[in-house]
């Protein structure tokens, strides 16, 4: 009869130990709970995706982007009219102007400024002779360019006053690289005239904006 009983307690042993442990396992997870709980309830006015703050009162937001735009200045821009006349034809790159000698409307990219022929032709600013050239429609044509963004073009001037006219060669504002003629063969139905373009990274831009007040009113009687 002993041998028996002792026989039972042995087989109980193990399922009290197992018991013990599951025990011990849910007082831990509710510790556990309890834990995080608290730690969640302190917490909660804080927004989980605020982004830190940082010391001495910044924050997260770039810095505004104070990059200067394309446009040159009127000051880093600052020519002379490149003839004595008056402005025919305006800069129209927006809205079209109308051709005579062609008889239809068409985008204008520089400006036209009426003059006599044989007037002299000089150069807007200081710069390099970069090309001389008859172009098909504009005729014979001068460029000097002033920098490694900017540009100005001479058109409808006269051939044989081209000859002294060579790339390459040094020019200082005011210096005469030719004379108005009338080569332009898109433009023979207007007045004696120099089309004088201006481009500043390749891009076509009204040259009146460029030229100086002074110059302008001396030399094209336009005052501000």
């Amino acid at each position: 009869m002993k041998k028996n009983v002792k026989f039972g307690l042995r087989q109980l042993t193990p399922k009290v130990v197992y018991a013990i442990v599951i025990v011990i396992l849910c007082v831990t997870a509710i510790v556990v709970g309890i834990v995080a709980a608290a730690s969640k309830s302190k917490d909660s006015g804080e927004p989980q995706d605020t982004p830190p703050v940082i010391e001495g009162g910044g924050d997260s937001t770039p810095p505004p982007d104070n990059t200067p735009d394309d446009t040159p200045t009127k000051e880093a821009l600052y020519f002379v009219s490149p003839v004595v006349g008056s402005v025919a034809t305006e800069h129209a790159e927006d809205a079209p102007v109308f051709s005579i000698t062609l008889g239809e409307w068409r985008l204008h990219t520089g400006i036209d400024i009426l003059t006599e022929e044989d007037a002299p032709v000089y150069a807007a600013e200081d710069g390099t002779v970069s090309a001389v050239y008859k172009d098909a429609l504009l005729g014979y044509t001068v460029e000097i360019t002033h920098d490694e963004d900017t540009k100005t073009v001479y058109s409808n001037l006269k051939g044989e006053e081209l000859v002294t006219m060579k790339v390459g060669d040094e020019v200082k504002s005011g210096d005469r690289i030719g004379t108005v003629g009338d080569t332009a063969i898109t433009e023979l139905a207007d007045e004696a005239h120099l089309h004088f373009e201006l481009y500043y990274k390749g891009e076509a831009k009204n040259p009146l904006d460029y030229i100086s007040e002074e110059s302008k009113e001396a030399s094209l009687g336009i005052k501000e």
